[in-house]
């Protein structure tokens, strides 16, 4: 189960409190100790100071256990259809990649949440759904086990927009400290990355008025992160999150003032496979005479990731333009062939 880290007892009784909502028939005493880590007496303790801070919960029994119920003030019924949870259910699969995130910790929270909503037919039929439906993840997962404090901070800083101070590990294990101003959280390839800008000094982060010199960090990179509630910072009107995403190209941010034309043909056998998909919007497709198909597109991405992209269709690919594009994928061939002869040699 997802932790969020050792947390103070003002924290845990909130954590309690959030753990208490939305279950019309209250939770027993020893799940909430185990969800919290912690002993029942603790979970009693805290019960009784957030009834002391004015909370209505009222003291039950679940399944033969103790329970707590949280009497909320406000309930608003939110009708759902059967196709909706079926949709829902199937989203929550698709954030499996991301367990041991509270990205799927609070997904399927709410699915829980729901679930105390149904009728008992209604349930039993939901438990059902997973076996009608499955999200196939290709290309690996991250692992973000030993990544709670750290996610929880930078989704802190996110949604409230306040200044993280970090330690980080870049892709040529070079160490990094400082402070940033986190705009927004990619999920790209089954991985998080924080959309940001590097500060001088946390104060900075009150000072921003252009979104210029933005960088991508890999979640699973960080080593620290601590949210500084006393340094939030603005959110430059010009920034635009789908300005600097490139579609199938991700998070690679822009690398050139200009746009760079780029033309890659497929083959007649895999045409039909790279017409299916949106790479980059906008894009074109051409349908060539002999059954091949091209594809054209303006970006402003580095070319390093759609190398990538044209050397995973093997011989069903080939890039035309820009020539920076076809040297960098020959140089890749080229490479990968002298590997191999150096191997057979050996």
């Amino acid at each position: 189960m997802y932790r969020r880290g050792e947390v103070g007892g003002v924290g845990r009784a909130l954590r309690l409190l959030d753990l208490l909502r939305g279950y019309k028939r209250g939770r027993a005493v020893a799940d909430l100790a185990s969800e919290l880590d912690v002993s029942t007496r603790t979970v009693r303790r805290d019960l009784a100071e957030l009834e002391s801070a004015g909370e209505l919960i009222e003291r039950t029994i679940i399944d033969g256990k103790a329970g707590a119920r949280l009497v909320e003030r406000a309930f608003g019924y939110v009708a759902i259809t059967r196709r909706e949870r079926y949709t829902l259910l199937a989203v929550r699969s698709m954030f499996d990649v991301l367990r041991g995130t509270p990205f799927h910790d609070d997904i399927e929270s709410v699915e829980t949440k729901l679930s105390q909503r149904l009728e008992p037919s209604e349930r039993s039929e939901h438990t059902t759904f997973a076996q009608r439906i499955v999200y196939v993840p290709d290309g690996g997962t991250k692992a973000y086990d030993d990544k709670a404090d750290v996610i929880d901070a930078l989704l802190t800083g996110v949604l409230s927009r306040k200044v993280i101070r970090f330690a980080y590990v870049d892709s040529q294990g070079r160490r990094q400290r400082g402070h940033l101003a986190p705009f927004a959280i990619a999920i790209h390839k089954h991985g998080l990355y924080v959309v940001a800008r590097r500060l001088k000094r946390p104060e900075e982060g009150a000072e921003l008025t252009s979104a210029a010199a933005v960088s991508t960090f890999a979640v699973e990179r960080f080593t620290e992160a601590e949210h500084l509630r006393a340094f939030p910072f603005a959110t430059p009107a010009d920034f635009d999150l789908d300005a600097v995403m490139h579609d199938a190209f991700g998070v690679h941010l822009a690398a050139t003032d200009e746009p760079t034309r780029v033309v890659v043909e497929f083959s007649k056998e895999r045409a039909r496979y790279a017409r299916a998909r949106v790479w980059h919007r906008p894009q074109e497709a051409h349908d060539l005479p002999d059954g091949r198909l091209r594809i054209e597109f303006s970006t402003r991405a580095r070319l390093a990731p759609i190398v990538s992209w044209v050397l995973e269709w093997g011989p069903h690919a080939r890039a035309i333009e820009p020539p920076e594009l076809v040297a960098q994928v020959v140089a890749e061939l080229d490479a990968a062939r002298r590997q191999y002869e150096a191997g057979a040699r050996a």
